[in-house]
């Protein structure tokens, strides 16, 4: 169970009086201070002015890469462009075809598929290329760990540039250039540029343009659709790439963008990173995900407006079978744990099925994470081989684990947050035990997932004038995300279910006099735990929405507890869960989780009640005591061994029992007690 630690942000008193004394308003100065903008000068910086983007040719390489294309131009020499199939790799494909052929060069696009070998250019790819007469490939987006690739394309006679935003290996490819920022080597400023980023530069370098920004116009909003897609740091040349990208796809002149808008519902309205994010992208990446990256890169290529509205509505329809994909396998993979709840315990989930569609479980594996609060790797098998992609939180380095299993597998690439891998089969266990034998030694108890909040606030504080204020701060993402205010104290005056089926639903929060509403999103009125009367604390983002008499405030809950529930549960239930997962707890730990006969009876008749909830257990926490967190989840973990309770729909309820069983044979509380039966103090 995910019980995340909340973590407010230290207040910074002096500065958001010096902001607020500067005619920034009260709400905006306390979350640019919290997040260390405490001076005038530095939030006009960062709220008004822009970071200047730097030489291209401060980028290692960038020299040779120019002087490479600009011969095969001069020549008449085709040049191939090998992109990759996210938003990010065909952005940075459309970049560099258009600036290419605007310098009158011969191009022609490759795209892998994750069907046909998937991701990064391959020996089959370049044996093909070669055999077609191409002598000059261009990679973007992908490339910095083709070590073995480059050198047999060199035998094949293909010169190849690299340029790319991963993390390169020690050996670097020996290309005819390499152009990576992460390269330990290159002393460009700004490392956090994604691969249409790298691309972009490379057209400004081709160009000879004194300051890259002129090309912001023609490319910036493509530059843009990559940088977001790709969750990069919004702040540095990237907030100014994504500022300006964004006003040019406002009005934007392409018709392939113009028609998405059109298409996902978004012409007409402000567009934000929030629309990139939820919106374009999605669809242009369900193309990699499902089809062929080949269709989202025409849409962006493409000039016709009525072509264009058809290649939207195919990728709609694309995106809806990638949701409705997702759906399935993320069921699948969910009944899969179900029929052996031990999986779930493991510090790192992994679970494979036949078949399961390779472009969408990198999105089940984010899913299941979030739900379980460890890392997850999902694995597609088909015809004895494995395809799996895997996702971890923010304390964990998933791409460290895979280096310590090589062994078990076949290819992997990646980093700390998400990585991929291909493995036969019959290893798939292998790699489990592997894997998680590493997280054991590497993380023996992990730490809570971190819930970080930016400022505390008074309902009677989220005005519309103060959340407009709040919206300054855009565009938000990576590095910069949309502030996460804590309300605390406030008690549920309302709950209703929101939407038409009912799935989500819709709190009125009181405190005082001042009331707001709160949609909660995933959670239906009878599955949620927090009833009306009962007093919380909520994490929620805000926003302006336009209501029927004028501009509303809107409030979209991210987290809720009891109210001054604390953190103790969030570090308890982590003691708990390290514990099934097999480490040997502190005796002061595990004897923490050790209730007594009397407490295990005060959790089963809370569950008698009908008031306890599978999915949240933040309440019963609070009702038993937080520091007794550890002995709550015992508790229950114990009746369900036992066969006095079990889960029927979203709550725990009792089981009709024949005779009567003996609660000490639960096997949880015999590991609890250790080998000398030690006793709760």
């Amino acid at each position: 169970m995910n019980y995340r630690a909340w973590q407010l942000k230290t207040a910074d008193a002096a500065g958001e009086q010096s902001l607020a004394a500067a005619g920034y308003g009260p709400l905006l100065a306390r979350v640019l201070a919290a997040r260390g903008v405490t001076t005038p000068g530095a939030a006009a910086q960062w709220l008004e002015e822009q970071a200047p983007l730097s030489d291209p040719f401060l980028l290692k390489d960038m020299e040779r890469a120019v002087e490479r294309i600009q011969t095969a131009v001069e020549n008449g020499e085709p040049i191939v462009i090998f992109g990759d199939y996210d938003v990010d790799g065909v952005s940075a494909t459309a970049i560099l075809y258009e600036c290419l052929t605007s310098l009158g060069a011969q191009v022609r696009c490759k795209l892998p598929s994750r069907d046909g070998g998937g991701y990064g250019i391959t020996r089959d790819a370049l044996e093909k290329l070669a055999a077609k007469g191409y002598t000059l490939v261009v990679t973007v987006d992908n490339g910095i760990s083709a070590v073995e690739e480059t050198a047999f394309a060199r035998e094949l006679g293909i010169d190849l540039v690299i340029t790319d935003h991963h993390l390169p290996p020690e050996t670097l490819p020996d290309a005819v250039a390499v152009v990576d920022p992460k390269r330990s080597d290159d002393s460009s400023p700004f490392k956090d540029l994604c691969g249409a980023g790298v691309a972009f530069k490379l057209c400004a370098a081709l160009e000879g343009c004194e300051d890259p920004a002129e090309l912001l116009e023609p490319f910036g909003e493509l530059a843009a659709l990559g940088t977001i897609a790709d969750v990069m740091p919004l702040v540095g040349e990237n907030r100014t790439i994504v500022r300006e990208g964004l006003s040019v796809l406002q009005d934007t002149m392409r018709p392939g963008l113009q028609a998405l808008l059109e298409n996902a519902g978004c012409a007409g309205k402000p567009v934000t990173a929030e629309t990139v994010s939820y919106s374009l992208a999605p669809r242009l990446n369900a193309a990699g995900r499902m089809d062929s990256a080949a269709v989202a890169l025409k849409l962006l290529l493409c000039e016709n407006e009525e072509q264009a509205a058809g290649i939207a509505a195919r990728l709609s329809e694309i995106n809806a079978d990638r949701q409705h994909t997702e759906q399935q396998i993320a069921a699948a993979a969910l009944e899969k744990l179900a029929a052996d709840p031990a999986r779930t315990r493991d510090r790192v989930i992994v679970v494979a099925g036949e078949g399961w569609h390779p472009g969408v479980i990198g999105i089940v594996a984010s899913r299941l994470m979030e739900k379980y609060g460890r890392p997850v790797i999902v694995i597609s098998t088909e015809n004895g081989e494995g395809r799996g992609s895997g996702r971890a939180p923010g304390a964990f380095n998933l791409h460290a684990g895979l280096c310590a299993c090589a062994s078990c597998l076949l290819r992997y690439g990646g980093h700390s947050a998400a990585a991929g891998l291909t493995i036969e089969e019959e290893k798939i266990g292998a790699f489990r035990k592997a894997i998680n034998d590493w997280a054991a030694r590497e993380y023996p108890v992990p730490k809570p997932v971190v819930l970080s909040l930016d400022a505390a606030v008074r309902i009677s504080e989220l005005t519309v004038p103060a959340v407009q204020q709040l919206a300054r701060m855009a565009p938000f993402g990576g590095g910069n995300p949309v502030p996460l205010l804590l309300i605390c104290g406030a008690v549920v005056d309302g709950v209703w279910p929101l939407g038409n089926e009912g799935r989500h639903t819709r709190l009125r929060l009181r405190q005082g006099n001042a009331t707001c509403f709160v949609s909660v999103f995933g959670t239906a009125p009878d599955d949620l735990p927090y009833r009306v009367g009962m007093t919380v604390d909520a994490a929620v983002e805000v926003s302006i929405f336009q209501g029927r008499s004028g501009p509303m405030v809107s409030a979209h809950c991210k987290a809720i507890r009891p109210a001054d529930l604390g953190n103790a549960p969030s570090e308890q239930a982590a003691w708990f869960e390290a514990l099934l997962a097999g480490t040997a707890l502190p005796r002061d730990q595990r004897l923490a989780c050790l209730p007594t006969r009397a407490e295990t009876a005060a959790i089963y008749r809370m569950i008698r009640s009908g008031t306890v909830f599978a999915e949240d257990l933040q309440p019963v926490f609070a009702a038993a005591g937080p520091q007794n967190t550890g002995k709550t989840l015992a508790s229950i973990t114990a009746l369900l061994e036992l066969g006095l309770i079990e889960r029927r729909g979203s709550r725990f309820q009792p089981v009709a029992v024949s005779a009567k069983k003996d609660l000490s044979a639960a096997p949880i509380l015999q590991k609890l007690a250790g080998p000398d039966g030690d006793q709760p103090e």
